[in-house]
């Protein structure tokens, strides 16, 4: 694996020069994490399912393969 030199701590405290600002996260912040494969999707994606005795939020119909 190789080092990212461009990530380097700059004098002013700054280690990321590379990395873009603000949050994955777009939009009105209304998003839920699916039990099954932690991707954020809005609730309207999402339907709860009993899992191990809690109900949990899982994706609708299913979730997706990871790349």
């Amino acid at each position: 694996m190789s080092k990212d030199t461009s990530t380097a701590v700059r004098e002013d405290g700054l280690r990321y020069a590379s990395k873009l600002g603000g949050s994955p996260f777009q939009g009105s912040g209304q998003t839920r994490s699916c039990f099954k494969c932690g991707r954020h999707r809005p609730p309207s994606s999402l339907q709860s399912k009993r899992i191990l005795g809690r109900t949990e939020l899982i994706c609708k119909p299913a979730c997706e393969p990871k790349p």
